[in-house]
């Protein structure tokens, strides 16, 4: 009967055993998941950080691009006018007086 005895408080004292690794396990299971989901999303954040830092210069260079050709279009207006405006400012004062004047 003793031996009997000593058998269950032995089977229970393994099976409290187990349970306690079990939930050990589960534990580590758990702790290593979370850090494998942090790794996963630092991992994602950093990478869409570069090509957002990508994207951003090559915007940039497009914007520049795109600055400098309407800068460029610009100044041609502007020489386009000036270069009328030279050749015609007397003919054009000119006009007006006489407009003004007849009128």
């Amino acid at each position: 009967m003793e031996d009997m005895i000593a058998k269950i408080v032995e089977m229970d004292k393994k099976a409290r055993d187990m349970t306690e690794e079990a939930q050990k396990n589960k534990l580590d299971y758990e702790n290593q998941v979370i850090a494998k989901r942090e790794s996963i999303k630092n991992d994602f954040l950093e990478r869409a950080k570069k090509r957002i830092s990508i994207n951003q210069e090559s915007a940039q260079k497009k914007a520049d691009a795109s600055l400098k050709l309407i800068e460029e279009r610009d100044s041609a207006v502007i020489s386009r006018l000036d270069s009328v405006y030279k050749e015609n400012c007397d003919k054009w004062v000119d006009e007006i007086v006489s407009r003004v004047t007849e009128g």
